[in-house]
């Protein structure tokens, strides 16, 4: 009991992650770290067992984000330590309140067939990495079979949306991995040329021919600024800035996500911040790549972008998408020459300081979605909430699955273009949460890629989505 209650604190302190990496240093020198660390005799069969091959028990407390060079094979004694014991499939046991909201894992909810869980995955890799599921502990070497794979094999890979609840679960109690060995897979099959789907190839393309998965021409990057509103271009190289906003492909192109850049803009312009945003210049982050499972298509846009970015003399990088936030701050951070904050960061420091007042009253109820890749990817659960807490008159009312246990919308990791259903079921599914645990018709989000998917949705329900950015605008116009 003890302990739960500091994970609790710590986690609403540090986030998820930063709680978990501290309270495994404090427990190195200690007896008891015999309990929580591999290593040691009886640790799934592996008298020897490190945590990932070639990595030692120290890389892992300073490891969290995406792979990081591991390959599949990288997984392969995580994929026997699975004890197949479905902690993966649920939300946090002691924070559950009700069977019908207590499954964390969107695939898995849907298909209902154990492949589609974590611990199928990690089956699934046994199988393919040894050729045999019969085997408890791994032979002296991987088989390494020749495989071809079948439609229900890549339909139970490519439903799964990396969302991280799986590994939310595991990896604090187990120790494993089980969504990045997910992302290991795909980036195997992808350099294998047995992925991803034809579905996702359009998205190459894009990527190839326009520097975004949507298609819009370079030149249409800024149509969605509106021409009475005036901010700096740094990427035309002729004006200079403390800040930029990156605004991200999917609130630059998609036209019913625009007003999230806009409302973002008047936000800052309120209080006062000396940013501009990159224009025409700005290109993808490669997040769609990289989920998807082109790490070295990924590892081009990096590239390109950290020599555009380090060349503009940068404090710090704003972006509104939480899909950009997780990729810049995972796979960019260690080598931009500035700090990296999604926008609810930003804002909540700039509330704090007095530079932004929320002054009109809204009175209504809603609820708060946290996004995947805001939440358990970055392990932002306040900054959102407090902007909330700060506009007069809005009422917050918490979901059942919340903050880590958080249930995806189904709308990333490639699964909204190449399984448009699925991703609708799953944020039909998500609103039904909505109306039934807290009676609220208003869904804020944090990400527009939630948005979108999540309005398309709600529009049958009539229940509306919006953006924090707006919500707060609203509140300061």
């Amino acid at each position: 009991m003890e302990e739960r209650k500091r994970f609790e604190k710590g986690r609403k302190e540090k986030g998820y992650y930063g709680y978990l990496r501290e309270r495994y240093k404090e427990l190195i020198d200690k007896k008891e770290r015999e309990e929580y660390t591999p290593g040691f005799k009886g640790m799934a069969g592996f008298p020897e067992y490190e945590f990932v091959d070639g990595h030692d028990f120290n890389s892992f407390l300073d490891y969290h984000g995406e792979t990081k060079g591991r390959t599949l094979f990288d997984y392969r004694k995580q994929a026997y330590s699975c004890l197949i014991c479905r902690v993966c499939n649920f939300v946090t046991c002691y924070r559950q309140t009700s069977a019908r909201f207590n499954l964390i894992c969107p695939s898995g909810d849907r298909f209902r067939y154990d492949n589609y869980f974590g611990q199928g995955k990690f089956q699934m890799i046994r199988g393919l990495i040894d050729g045999d599921l019969s085997q408890h502990y791994p032979p002296a070497e991987p088989l390494k079979p020749i495989f071809e794979p079948t439609e229900r094999f890549l339909h139970t890979v490519y439903t799964c949306t990396v969302c991280g609840g799986c590994e939310s679960q595991c990896k604090i109690q187990k120790l494993l991995e089980p969504m990045h060995a997910v992302k290991a897979l795909r980036e195997w099959l992808v350099e294998s040329g047995m992925g991803p789907l034809p579905e996702h190839q359009a998205l190459f393309k894009n990527m190839a021919n326009y520097d975004n998965p949507w298609g819009g021409a370079r030149a249409a990057r800024t149509k969605w600024l509106p021409k009475k509103i005036k901010v700096k271009e740094l990427g035309k190289g002729k004006e200079n800035a403390p800040v930029l906003y990156y605004v991200g492909c999917t609130a630059a192109y998609v036209q019913p996500i625009q007003y999230v850049a806009t409302a973002t803009i008047l936000n800052l312009q309120a209080a006062g911040v000396d940013f501009g945003i990159l224009g025409r210049s700005e290109l993808c982050c490669g997040s769609t790549m990289l989920r998807i499972g082109d790490r070295k298509g990924f590892e081009k846009y990096r590239d390109r972008n950290l020599e555009i970015l380090n060349n503009l003399g940068l404090e710090t990088i704003v972006t509104s998408c939480a899909g950009c936030i997780s990729t810049l701050k995972e796979e960019y951070a260690d080598q931009l020459n500035c700090e990296v904050l999604h926008i609810v960061e930003y804002l909540e420091r700039l509330i704090s300081q007095g530079k932004i007042k929320p002054k009109n009253k809204l009175n209504m109820n809603i609820t708060y979605h946290d996004p995947c890749h805001l939440g358990r990817y970055c392990g932002i659960y306040d900054p959102p909430r407090n902007i909330l807490a700060s506009i007069p008159g809005v009422k917050l009312i918490e979901m059942e699955r919340i903050r880590e246990d958080s249930y995806c919308c189904a709308a990333g990791g490639g699964v909204r273009t190449a399984y448009p259903e699925f991703a609708t079921w799953a944020a039909n599914r998500r609103l039904t949460e909505a109306r039934e645990t807290t009676g609220c018709e208003i869904v804020v989000t944090a990400c527009p890629f939630c948005e979108e998917n999540l309005t398309d949705a709600a529009r049958p329900l009539e229940m509306k989505v919006i953006d924090i950015n707006q919500l707060l605008w609203d509140s300061l116009k």
